[in-house]
């Protein structure tokens, strides 16, 4: 579904508002691109997380781990299962 909206003047910025049903909470961060045509790309900002002193978590390494090996199995032409 499409849904136009319009720019407008506040201060010295332009602002677009974003409708309801998109649910984007106030205060929420994006990174904005321009495209060539004229375009406008906004993409959730995430934190650098090499730059955090959160310590890391252990992402889904097992099921990484088993996708490339039945990758590997494909390519040697043997079969990991």
């Amino acid at each position: 579904m499409m849904i136009n909206v319009k720019a407008r003047k506040i201060g010295n910025s332009i602002s677009i508002s974003i409708p309801k049903q998109y649910q984007v909470e106030a205060g929420s961060k994006y990174v904005v691109y321009k495209s060539k045509n004229g375009g406008l790309i906004f993409t959730p900002k995430i934190e650098n997380p090499f730059l955090s002193d959160k310590p890391f978590q252990k992402d889904e390494d097992e099921g990484w781990q088993t996708i490339a090996k039945e990758e590997i199995g494909k390519n040697l032409g043997t079969s990991t299962r």
